[in-house]
């Protein structure tokens, strides 16, 4: 059974699955917006590939699927994923303080989202 927009993605390497990436659409009113979640394997960290492969997945879903706005909200304790967006270019939007509890600590995350300014440059009544 093949899901229809695809929205998630293995990220591979010549040899094996070295990560995912995906979209998570809204619906209703929030149907032009996707949230953005992925991780990588860590012995591929600090290559480029994320940033890389969010980019490709940003376009694609502002070409493809007609996303106004994507959003992603690492923890604050991640600055290696608050880089790969800010160099996808992401906009920190602000904080969500206390929003999730992790091994046994509360914390807090960032709010990042990406615009798709074409679309938002060409109409102003979204379908």
């Amino acid at each position: 059974m093949r899901m229809e927009p695809i929205t998630y993605f293995a990220i591979a390497s010549d040899q094996e699955a070295i990560g995912s990436i995906g979209l998570m659409p809204g619906d209703d009113v929030h149907r032009l917006t996707a949230e953005l979640g992925y991780w990588l394997a860590e012995p591929f960290w600090g290559n480029g590939i994320m940033t890389k492969v969010v980019r490709a997945l940003s376009e694609y879903a502002f070409r493809e699927l007609g996303l106004l706005r994507i959003f992603a909200e690492p923890y604050t304790t991640n600055a290696a994923s608050a880089r790969v967006l800010e160099n996808s270019g992401f906009t920190l939007e602000g904080v969500i303080r206390a929003s999730v509890f992790k091994e046994g600590r509360i914390l807090d995350q960032y709010l990042y989202a990406k615009l798709n300014k074409r679309a938002l440059q060409q109409s102003t009544t979204p379908p």
